[in-house]
């Protein structure tokens, strides 16, 4: 059993004349939680991307538990749970169609029991017939989540999750992404909201002007200072 989660070897990355990453390396131990900060346009969501297969590095290779993305990219990406800025679910099919066919789609046995399973957990069973299309953006991000979890993953990326979301949303966020760490998943995400985020996490890393610049135990970091101005606090770190 591979103990490394994700692994990140020499990733670079540019659009244009822009380097967005330069030589990222990282390793990301199976059950560990990390929360990755930068300020926009630092390359966040760019590196989550290439994680998730969604976007090529122009150098450099990410595995996941020992599969390279690009070589194995069915059996690597079988093992990620993805939460992006956009839910990725169909508008017109309600809560439960839309669970149904992501299950359909990663040949989840026993769908039924996962799916009902999956909107207690996600706080959204009375919504369960309604259209994805008519929910508020707090009940579509928890149907995203649902989606993400659909086959039991054990990988979770989260960029930004926690956007948009009211304080009794952040709470319940926070709680199923403890519990998918507590349960042997391993949790990637970012987040601008570094206090939510340190609750969330194990491990902090800040990636700044291209490069990753500050990797620490969560525990270990002060949350108010780090929270004022972490791209500052990383350096002084340093």
């Amino acid at each position: 059993m591979n103990d490394i989660a994700i692994n990140i070897d020499s990733v670079s990355k540019a659009f244009g004349t822009r380097l967005v990453l330069k030589n990222i390396n990282l390793a990301v131990a199976a059950r560990q939680s990390v929360l990755l900060c930068g300020v926009n346009g630092a390359g966040k969501s760019t590196l989550l991307n290439i994680i998730a297969g969604l976007l090529q590095p122009d150098r450099g290779s990410v595995s996941l538990s020992g599969c390279n993305i690009n070589k194995y990219a069915q059996r690597a990406k079988s093992q990620l749970g993805v939460i992006l800025h956009k839910p990725m679910v169909y508008p017109e099919l309600t809560v439960i169609e839309n669970l149904s066919f992501f299950a359909d789609l990663y040949g989840v046995k026993k769908s039924s029991d996962r799916i009902n399973e999956l909107l207690e957990e996600a706080g959204i069973w009375a919504y369960r017939n309604d259209r994805a299309g008519i929910l508020s953006h707090g009940l579509l991000q928890r149907l995203a989540i649902a989606r993400a979890l659909v086959h039991s993953p054990k990988i979770l990326l989260a960029d930004e999750p926690f956007t948009g979301l009211d304080t009794g949303a952040c709470e319940h966020l926070i709680s199923i992404l403890t519990n998918f760490a507590d349960n042997s998943g391993t949790v990637f995400m970012t987040s601008h909201d570094t206090h939510i985020g340190l609750r969330c996490c194990k491990r902090v890393l800040v990636l700044d002007k291209a490069s990753l610049i500050f990797d620490a135990d969560a525990g270990d970091v002060d949350a108010a200072a780090f929270s004022r101005d972490f791209v500052a606090y990383a350096g002084g770190a340093e």
